[in-house]
């Protein structure tokens, strides 16, 4: 339910002023961010690269063979195996062995961001 709140006031000039509220209306203005971000509790946990990791970082992507501590291991479609580091420092989706993955890497082979690839 909604309740409507009616503020009445007297400018200078005498006349009246009528202005509705409804607390619905306050807390849409005063919270409405914090309604939009519990729409979907998971949009935070998904790891998504910057801009700026698009277009300076290299990507591997494949089929996630191997997790061994900070270490992982991806295979592409031709074959071949890259060995990632990860850390605390990785935005890192919940992936398991056996997943299509996508890693922006860089040049020294740590891995900033690291995604399930559909």
């Amino acid at each position: 339910m909604v309740s409507i709140h009616t503020v009445v006031g007297v400018n200078k000039g005498g006349r009246m002023i009528n202005l509705t509220l409804s607390i619905f209306t306050m807390v849409v203005l005063g919270f409405g961010a914090g309604i939009v971000g519990a729409a979907d509790p998971m949009a935070d946990k998904e790891a998504k690269p910057t801009l700026g990791e698009r277009f300076t970082k290299d990507t591997v992507k494949g089929t996630l063979m191997k997790m061994d501590g900070e270490y992982f291991w991806i295979k592409d479609l031709d074959g071949k195996e890259t060995r990632i580091h990860v850390d605390m420092s990785t935005k890192l989706d919940k992936v398991v062995v056996g997943d299509k993955v996508k890693a922006y890497i860089t040049d020294k082979g740590h891995t900033t961001t690291l995604q399930r690839d559909q």
